[in-house]
């Protein structure tokens, strides 16, 4: 059976990343320095979210 905690927490781990990754999009659409996206603290950031997320969503597998 689907544990709702852990389901809350994939839903949330989800909302982050994607604030996270739409955040970088539109700093690499506003400044055009460059299409490279590594060494920053906001590229960082959306990698950290994503690995956070992963973890939730293999959480959320193992509980069915």
């Amino acid at each position: 059976m689907m544990n709702q905690a852990t389901l809350a927490r994939v839903a949330d781990e989800a909302q982050r990343f994607i604030e996270l990754a739409n955040a970088l999009h539109v700093s690499l659409e506003t400044e055009r320095r460059s299409r490279v996206v590594t060494g920053t603290r906001l590229s960082g950031a959306v990698r950290r979210a994503s690995m956070d997320l992963t973890r939730a969503l293999a959480d959320l597998r193992r509980s069915w």
